[in-house]
């Protein structure tokens, strides 16, 4: 055989050129990784990468629209849920504002029409008004149906608003006598003059009615509580303020039977 290089013979076994030195066989490592490197695929079984897909930027786009379109609609239906539950007492108040004031002006100033009788029976029997104004939607008390809420108006002879309550008889739907404390509510504790707020931390409960009279607003709770002999003792609660929403005075009223 005879060297590439320099061209002199050469044993036909011999690896390097005993003259030049130059190498006459392929290296074999070396030729296989000249092969694999060489591949444009990977081997069968082989991972190169194991990180996972990345989403587009216009699949992410869509997922956050989705969102936002999502978190839109429930705070739409949150609002309305809030505004529909304070119709019923954003129209007492609306009323009480024309007390003293003859009831036929009033509903020509608030575009009303006060009827003289619910179209729920039960609140015809129980409660005592004049004129109302009342929801369409109903709620079932301990089987009796009433109005979810009603605004009470009560004249004088000569047919001036004398007072406007409003009743959520919604807060009742899980109990007429309302929700159970552990003991009777005491509020002596607290001096005339401070404001509802205070009061209402204290009472913890959520109210049930209000009451509006010439020169006072009244809260209304209802609530029961286990009394000595192991019975269920209902209470109606009344916390009146004067027309700055300053306290004025509570009475608590044991009640035999139960009554709305």
């Amino acid at each position: 055989m005879e060297c590439p290089k320099c061209h002199k013979p050469v044993d036909d076994e011999a690896i390097f050129c005993p003259n030049c030195d130059t190498r006459l066989r392929p290296d074999k490592n070396t030729s296989i990784m000249k092969r694999f490197k060489k591949q444009d695929k990977p081997l069968k079984g082989e991972v190169i990468d194991d990180k996972k897909p990345k989403l587009s930027e216009g699949k992410l786009k869509v997922i956050l629209i989705s969102v936002a379109v999502v978190l839109l609609i429930v705070l739409v239906i949150l609002i309305v849920v809030n505004v529909i539950s304070g119709k019923g007492e954003k129209t007492a108040e609306s009323i009480s504002e024309y007390i003293g004031v003859d009831v036929a002006k009033a509903q020509k100033k608030l575009d009303m029409h006060f009827k003289d009788e619910s179209a729920f029976q039960g609140v015809n029997n129980a409660l005592t008004f004049d004129y109302i104004m009342e929801s369409d939607d109903s709620v079932n008390v301990d089987g009796i149906n009433y109005p979810e809420w009603a605004a009470l108006v009560t004249v004088d002879d000569k047919e001036r608003i004398q007072t406007v309550k409003y009743s959520d008889f919604k807060v009742l739907k899980s109990n007429a006598n309302g929700e159970e404390k552990s003991k009777a509510i005491n509020l002596d504790k607290f001096e005339q003059g401070e404001k509802w707020n205070s009061l209402s931390d204290a009472i913890d409960l959520e109210y049930y009615s209000i009451l509006w009279a010439k020169d006072t607003k009244t809260y209304v709770y209802r609530y029961w509580y286990e009394n000595d002999a192991g019975d269920r003792q209902p209470v109606v609660l009344n916390v009146t303020f004067d027309t700055d929403n300053k306290y004025l005075y509570y009475t608590s009223t044991l009640i035999y039977p139960e009554y709305l």
